[in-house]
């Protein structure tokens, strides 16, 4: 539910998510100062800049809201988005939960707790993967696995994410329980902490007033449905424990506070200090706990944070220990190539650093896209559409020439994008459809042309 790899075929333009703060402990009256409304103002400038459906913001601190807005077509703070990967988060907590009643050891391998034979290759060393690998990405399942073809490669150890990774701890908390892993959330951890807007599936979360999802073509923001993923099978990638919990920006305010506040309820404070500290090298400064990265080399001072993105909707929460607040930020589109990356700018001064300045990225970013795909598309119906008069000239050789650059090179280089950027064609279709779309379509055109002259050469002979 999470890849930036693609960016770097189509764009060389690159930026990075910098959410700094400051180094120093900030007072309850010093973060009050804030000067929330020129945020505000600011956020929805960009909003209506970056073409973004709708977007909401909030800042707490452990006793209440600091801030707490909603922008275009979002009418309420409690109108739930599908918040993605930072669903990690919560099924770590179930987890946790079910550590802290002896239930579960983290520590144990997994298949004390689950038949694994069902979800990894025959034949495979899986039976050294423990509760704890899994939380922390340390499996040796990588990235793009799927359930029924799963195994343990020879990154055992090392941090790769894998949503396979948290859907195997949906099933652990499922078998402990006794319960469905909706039921689980439900009654553990949205009921206890008053998230009432938050569901665990797709039909509860159309229920509590699921806004709209966008996914961007070519610039232009277009509503449709989520693939929201069905109960784990073989095949599966997507689930519903890494990444398909839907929340509101009022339930995700309470959830956030629940961390300032050391658990409250939820868990212990010992607990707590083990999802967001107790982690593994992840790179750039940055170490994966349980549902929770802990950044330190990036930013000024630490933060934990996750990210969250599905085919339709983006997100991210940051907790700043230093300063005792928290953020988080919904947004009802994903715009995988230019707007996702042009987020961290616009929430920027709630975390305490100056916006940077820069140009409208959006038409930009987005008019190279475009520029790419049209020339694309018209080499390939150029090619189509002038097949009469290539008869005609068919023996010249440098007509030949610019037919293999045409038919067999470009194709080969279109249809190589997702696996030179390691990336499956499946994954590219889910978050980058408009990609795909120009990937196919071209691929299928300049092939199927290329062979209608291949065959009229050799017939001529």
């Amino acid at each position: 539910m999470r890849n930036y790899k693609l960016t770097a075929a189509f764009i060389s333009i690159i930026l990075c998510l910098v959410f700094g703060i400051s180094g120093i402990r900030a007072s309850a009256a010093e973060i009050e100062t804030t000067d929330y409304s020129s945020i505000d103002k600011q956020i929805a400038e960009d909003i209506e800049k970056y073409h973004i459906p709708a977007m909401a913001v909030a800042v707490v601190n452990k006793d209440s809201v600091l801030f707490e807005k909603t922008y275009g077509n979002c009418e309420s703070a409690n109108q739930p988005i599908i918040i993605g990967s930072m669903s990690k988060s919560f099924t770590a907590i179930a987890i946790m939960q079910l550590y802290e009643q002896g239930k579960i050891d983290l520590e144990s391998p997994i298949d004390e707790y689950i038949d694994t034979s069902k979800w990894f290759e025959e034949n495979t060393d899986h039976r050294r993967i423990t509760v704890k690998d899994l939380l922390h990405h340390t499996s040796g399942i990588t990235t793009y696995q799927t359930f029924g073809s799963l195994k343990s490669t020879e990154q055992y150890g090392s941090y790769e994410y894998a949503n396979a990774n948290y859907g195997l701890l949906g099933l652990i908390i499922e078998a402990v329980s006794g319960m469905s892993y909706e039921q689980y959330i439900e009654q553990n951890i949205f009921e206890p902490i008053g998230m009432s807007h938050s569901a665990a599936s797709l039909e509860k979360s159309k229920e509590n007033g699921l806004i709209e999802g966008y996914r961007n073509y070519f610039g232009i923001p277009v509503a449709g449905e989520p693939d929201y993923p069905d109960k784990i099978n073989k095949g599966t990638w997507t689930n519903i424990p890494a990444g398909y919990l839907s929340s509101s920006l009022t339930d995700m305010e309470k959830y956030l506070q629940m961390y300032l506040c050391s658990g409250e309820n939820i868990l212990s404070s010992e607990s707590i200090d083990r999802m967001f500290y107790d982690n593994v090298p992840a790179g750039d400064g940055t170490y994966y706990g349980m549902g929770w990265n802990y950044v330190t080399g990036m930013y000024s001072q630490p933060v934990l944070m996750h990210a969250g993105l599905v085919e339709n909707y983006t997100s991210n929460m940051f907790i700043i220990p230093e300063k005792s607040i928290a953020v988080v930020v919904l947004v009802n589109m994903n715009d995988y190539l230019v707007c996702n990356n042009l987020l961290g700018n616009i929430v920027m001064p709630l975390l305490g650093e100056p916006k940077q300045k820069l140009p409208n990225l959006y038409h930009i970013l987005h008019a190279v896209i475009d520029g790419i795909c049209f020339v694309i598309f018209f080499i390939s119906i150029h090619s189509a559409v002038t097949l009469k008069k290539w008869r005609k000239r068919a023996s010249e050789k440098k007509l030949f020439v610019s037919d293999i650059i045409r038919h067999m090179i470009l194709t080969i280089l279109l249809l190589s994008i997702p696996p030179i950027m390691a990336t499956p064609y499946k994954v590219v279709w889910l978050f980058a459809k408009d990609i795909m779309l120009v990937i196919i379509i071209n691929a299928v055109l300049l092939s199927a042309v290329g062979v209608y002259k291949v065959c009229f050469v050799l017939k001529k002979r």
